[in-house]
């Protein structure tokens, strides 16, 4: 299926909207429902159950209810609109908070009375995000396409109102329809409305006021959020905790060449300060998007010589698991960030990533695939930032092939929108940064998010995007 990012589907976004005309719905999913006969959503088993018609885009979760409050499952079905029926979503990641299941390839899920707690999200990967109070014994959930065009935005520019005010004429031109913001920096502070009881400890806290605010507006407007949260590059935890923290070949505290120091992978309680900033952070956004999970490449690193390369690994997938297994259950989609070699190398580059590895456990992919960073006879260029068309189609193709047996994530990249900082300091017009885009279109990507901390996008390339034919990932 041919999916434009068209103004109509915004039109719709915005309003968060209900499918109330059941006739309509029933006439259009009659096909479905033959399918699955035995088990399909109309199949009511007494005559006062009532099933629920609704769409992504709905109110967040409602307080949790006690599981002694229901003496009845709560079953159900996951669709996703597909040129004018309703088709079977399968392996999405349905949870009520206490429980997660993932959908049978009819789109059904079940949950038993202790499992239910009054609230339901559903999370799959090219698809908004659904999180909503649930009333009924039965409900059919429809997800809605969700193909991110995204900016970032750095958290030292988030309290500037002239930045707020930036990021929403792009969305009121239909320029992006997600932003990318900070919830823990590279300095490893983090936003007050995400600290937990270790970042107060720490004092490593940041005022949020104003942030809360303008993700609020952000969700008024259909937008989707996602949070980044830079892992183990972390100055203030691993200060605090030195036995969790990383070190150098004479076992003193780890430096890496910009003066900074990291966290863990190998530490339990390095991994859980993480994911328990992602959960807080779970009210204000749609998805937490973890950077720099990974080990350090400098070679001053004792870890490197005391664990092998599998153990390095591990030590990334099992973050990847047990961050998958928490934040889906809080109704997060989950996203990492790679680099871009390591989906062309055929080993970690010494710093843990594996994307076969972490893809089972994870919705996007993001390889950082800045044509930049790539140096002299890459991909058979001499000067590979003169092409970035063809290199990033080249690496976001080695990263899809690398997951397309491994599970249901979906391969997102970071584009450069930045000027070239090798010696040619070539400048990333619009026509450099559409070239992009398209290689990820060429090459199964799905969606993209573009990189400028001083926040120069180019709009003439967002415009241009609005053109482009994105392939489904079903």
């Amino acid at each position: 299926m041919l999916i434009q990012a068209s103004r109509l589907r915004r039109a719709l976004r915005l309003g968060g909207f209900t499918l109330t005309l059941i006739a309509l719905v029933w006439a259009a999913t009659t096909a479905v429902q033959a399918e699955d006969p035995a088990t399909g959503p109309w199949q009511s088993t007494s005559s006062d159950e009532v099933i629920e018609f609704t769409v992504a885009g709905s109110p967040g979760l409602s307080s949790l209810t006690p599981a002694s409050a229901y003496s009845t499952n709560l079953s159900g079905h996951v669709y996703v609109w597909d040129q004018g029926r309703l088709r079977p979503a399968s392996q999405a990641r349905v949870s009520t908070g206490s429980a997660l299941v993932r959908t049978d390839p009819s789109g059904r899920f079940e949950f038993a009375p202790d499992q239910r707690t009054g609230s339901l999200s559903v999370v799959q990967p090219g698809y908004d995000t659904v999180r909503r109070p649930i009333y009924f014994d039965q409900s059919v959930v429809i997800l809605r396409s969700l193909v991110v065009r995204a900016v970032y935005i750095p958290s030292h520019d988030l309290n500037e109102p002239w930045v707020r005010n930036f990021v929403h004429d792009l969305i009121d031109r239909d320029l992006i329809n997600a932003v990318v913001i900070d919830i823990k920096n590279e300095n490893g502070a983090v936003y007050d409305f995400a600290a937990t009881e270790t970042v107060h400890l720490m004092n490593a806290d940041m005022e949020g006021d104003d942030v809360v605010a303008f993700l609020d507006s952000l969700q008024a407007k259909g937008v989707y959020r996602i949070g980044r949260v830079v892992t183990f590059l972390d100055r203030w935890y691993s200060t605090w905790f030195p036995n969790n923290a990383l070190h150098n070949l004479a076992g003193g505290p780890f430096i890496d060449s910009m003066g900074s120091r990291w966290a863990s992978p190998y530490s339990p309680q390095a991994r859980r300060y993480n994911i328990e900033i992602g959960l807080a952070a779970a009210p204000y956004v749609d998805e937490i998007q973890y950077d720099y999970v990974r080990l350090p490449y400098e070679n001053n690193l004792l870890e490197r010589t005391q664990y092998t390369e599998a153990e390095r690994v591990n030590a990334i997938n099992t973050f990847a698991r047990e961050a998958s297994e928490a934040l889906h259950m809080a109704g997060l989609a989950l996203s990492f960030d790679t680099f871009g070699v390591v989906s062309t190398s055929g080993n970690d580059q010494g710093i843990g990533q594996s994307i076969s590895g972490v893809s089972p456990h994870l919705d996007y992919v993001s390889p950082m695939v800045y044509p930049s960073g790539w140096s002299a006879g890459s991909f058979g260029y001499n000067y590979p930032p003169a092409h970035p068309g063809p290199v990033v189609q080249e690496n976001v193709r080695a990263t899809v092939e690398l997951i397309a047996e491994e599970g249901t994530a979906l391969v997102r990249p970071w584009l450069q929108d930045f000027r070239d900082y090798q010696y040619q300091a070539l400048y990333y017009t619009a026509e450099r940064v559409l070239a992009q885009i398209e290689g990820t279109v060429n090459a199964g990507g799905f969606g993209f998010m573009l990189w400028d901390p001083l926040l120069q996008y180019q709009q003439e390339a967002l415009r241009l995007a609005l053109g482009v034919d994105w392939i489904s990932p079903d």
